[in-house]
């Protein structure tokens, strides 16, 4: 009796505390749609789970999946940005496009302390496409990165309420970049510089999961940064009546480049004291920036 009120009484406070602090929403780029089910509780399973996703979101967890389990699915999402120009007062908007990341996520309990899992999913993606003739085109008029994550998991049940994950991130990205030239001294239109390039990296995660009682639980999981370099081609697309000796200057060739992708925190409390309820918030550090589901 004295047991279940002080969890309760624990359970509060941490809710109290989470809760509280002030939201900064940023998530940039990263894809966190990576399950229905982590969807609609607004990707806070940190600290518990009913699906395979956990994978990514918490591998610590897969221990509490008994047997086998697969989950696939697809995401839609229809970006859209606007831009008013300060100069101009004109409004652009980027082009209607459609993406539709994917996720494959599989885990098998081996026995009482070992469960193993493999999620293949997109970490970080999408594009915007500008108009040809928008106020920053020679900054860009298109941006588009696709990557592409093949993570194999580990958990093992260290204690009877204490479980802990490791895994390695196999990671793959292709890039496209354009934007416009500008040629307007030399008498010509914009030319049209393209840079399509390819590259891979490795990183790892990790998560632990801790049963405070049978009701609270504490999760916590960390994906490192990614570094990937990345090499391409530079295409210059020159009007026609370029003379000769300025297409010199745009000559096509090799490019190379290097992109870090962001560390990824988490940190998650969850009360199971309710019947047919559960409850869970949940904090997440990228980049340095903190953000509250």
């Amino acid at each position: 009796m004295c047991q279940k009120r002080i969890g309760k009484e624990i359970a509060a406070f941490l809710f109290l505390v989470f809760c509280t602090l002030q939201n900064a929403y940023s998530s940039g780029f990263a894809i966190f749609t990576q399950g229905a089910s982590a969807l609609g509780q607004a990707d806070s399973v940190i600290a518990h789970t009913d699906s395979p996703s956990a994978v990514f979101f918490n591998p610590a967890l897969i221990n509490k999946l008994e047997g086998t389990h697969i989950e696939t699915g697809t995401t839609f999402i229809f970006p859209s940005r606007e831009f008013k120009s300060d100069i101009t007062g004109v409004d652009d908007e980027t082009e209607d496009s459609m993406f539709y990341p994917s996720t494959v996520y599989i885990t098998h309990k081996f026995n009482e302390q070992i469960s193993a899992g493999l999620g293949i999913f997109t970490p970080f993606g999408l594009a915007t496409t500008w108009d040809d003739d928008w106020e920053g085109r020679y900054i860009g008029t298109k941006s588009e990165m696709k990557t592409f994550n093949i993570n194999p998991v580990v958990s093992y049940q260290l204690l009877p309420n204490v479980a802990l994950a490791a895994g390695v991130d196999v990671l793959f990205l292709d890039t496209t970049l354009e934007k416009k030239i500008n040629l307007s001294g030399f008498g010509l239109p914009d030319a049209n510089q393209e840079f399509d390039g390819y590259g891979n990296g490795v990183g790892y995660n990790f998560g632990i999961v801790y049963d405070v009682t049978k009701d609270i639980s504490l999760g916590a999981s960390y994906r490192s940064e990614i570094k990937v370099d990345i090499d391409g081609d530079s295409d210059f697309d020159l009007p026609s009546s370029t003379p000769s000796p300025l297409r010199a200057l745009f000559p096509d060739t090799d490019g190379k480049a290097d992109l870090t992708l962001p560390q990824q925190a988490h940190v998650g409390v969850c009360y199971k004291g309710f019947d047919r309820l559960t409850l869970e918030t949940t904090l997440r550090l990228e980049a340095g920036l903190l953000t509250m589901n």
